[in-house]
């Protein structure tokens, strides 16, 4: 009998559908073990072109070989899943976490060097968790100032930034105004010899104009003319916290100049000390700035050496000692005071108790401009100076007789007198 005569007999078709339904109503799944499918596999090829034998036989050994082959061999247990067992997947999510990130100054500052494409440097690395961070004559550009303030603004440890003499122009102060704005721990800035000029100091006074934090600041041989006056007008008028200004070797010259910083001046709270040497101010200049300080309550020194300094300044310097109680230092060395100019200076100390220093070297006084200005202390025992520098100018016998003298009335006055000696001007 013929496989195709199964379909001749349908009491043994229905047998044979019965035992596959039978089958997929278990909830198991089929699975066969490596034995069992090697026997079942060979038992299972029939050869096509060999005669069939009796479909009888076919269904008697398809249900010998069910029975002779364990059913746990066949179908294998579904086991349940534990939902307290770990799970672990290999997914992309572990894949993207990122390390943690290095948000240091000295991170900071490697990363702004490697997207500028800057060689970082290892001076500023040295000293950038230092509280005193001083870089100079390094010529640095301004797009290094732009990778060192990153880093700078977040830093809670610096007081005192030094970047003397590095041509950082105008726009290497842009990037030191957008740092002095963030970061409030700076309290000396020295920006002297940078070349700074018109525009940087416009920027510069506009955001010292509400700064709180700088004390101290250096902005000497950067180029500022009588039209940045009305800048730093601003800034006495604005500023409550800046103690210290040396504003040294620029080219301030104009009586405007002069006028308009004594005159914002009077306003000023906090300033102490004003260093304007090494300019180009003219004598009338120069006392319309003395002047005006009279009615200052702060300011205990003024430097105005090496200008153009002569009769009008010392008739306002006369005015300001009689006026005057708070100014301690003065120094006007290298000016144009002769013996007229002195005999106004020796009448101001006359009037002066609180006057400390008085520095007048380099000046063409003379023997004679020298006696005129210690003369009248020989009255004044009450005078609070404590040194008068004369150096650099010739003395004669009288002058030494009366510095004899004078050491009786005043003895902790000292005068100092003889060659000049070289000098260190920042």
């Amino acid at each position: 009998m013929t496989t195709r005569n199964l379909f001749e007999r349908p009491e043994l078709f229905e047998n044979q559908t019965r035992f596959i339904l039978s089958a997929d109503a278990k909830p198991k799944r089929l699975t066969r073990s490596s034995s069992a499918l090697g026997r079942s596999y060979s038992r299972e090829r029939f050869d096509s072109n060999a005669s069939g034998s009796d479909t009888q036989d076919v269904d008697d050994d398809f249900e010998n070989r069910i029975s002779e082959d364990n059913i746990d061999e066949i179908y294998t247990e579904r086991k349940p899943i534990d939902r307290n067992e770990e799970i672990n997947y290999d997914t992309d999510i572990e894949a993207d976490v990122e390390p943690p990130r290095d948000h240091s100054c000295r991170a900071i500052y490697i990363e702004q060097c490697r997207r500028h494409g800057i060689v970082p440097s290892t001076h500023f690395l040295r000293s950038i968790d230092n509280d005193n961070v001083t870089i100079r004559y390094c010529g640095l550009k301004p797009i290094n100032i732009k990778v060192m303030v990153a880093p700078l603004k977040i830093n809670s440890t610096i007081t005192k930034l030094d970047l003397r003499d590095n041509c950082l122009g105008s726009r290497g102060t842009i990037y030191i105004t957008n740092l002095i704005k963030e970061n409030s721990y700076i309290d000396e800035l020295n920006l002297g010899n940078n070349d700074i000029g018109i525009h940087g100091c416009k920027i510069l006074c506009k955001v010292l104009c509400t700064n709180r934090s700088i004390r101290i600041l250096h902005l000497d041989g950067n180029r500022f003319n009588d039209e940045c006056a009305q800048f730093f007008a601003e800034v006495f008028l604005q500023n409550e916290c800046i103690n210290y200004l040396n504003l040294n070797k620029n080219f301030f010259e104009n009586d405007a100049t002069g006028r308009l910083f004594g005159q914002s001046l009077i306003e000023n709270q906090s300033l102490q000390e004003l260093h304007l040497a090494w300019n180009r101010l003219s004598s009338k200049a120069c006392g319309l700035l003395l002047k005006q300080l009279g009615a200052n309550a702060r300011l205990t020194t003024i430097d105005l050496s090496w200008n153009a300094a002569a009769l009008f300044t010392a008739k306002a310097l006369n005015d300001l000692l009689k006026k005057n109680a708070i100014i301690e230092r003065i120094y006007l060395e290298h000016n144009k005071f002769d013996t007229e100019c002195a005999t106004y200076i020796g009448k101001g100390l006359a009037k002066n108790e609180t006057l400390k220093i008085l520095s007048l070297n380099g000046n063409p006084l003379e023997s004679s401009g020298c006696y005129a200005v210690l003369k009248p202390l020989l009255k004044h025992p009450t005078c609070g100076l404590q040194s008068i520098s004369l150096i650099g100018i010739i003395v004669n016998r009288d002058f030494l007789d009366l510095v004899t003298e004078l050491s009786g009335v005043l003895p902790q006055l000292d005068i100092k007198i003889g060659r000049e000696r070289e000098q260190e001007f920042e």
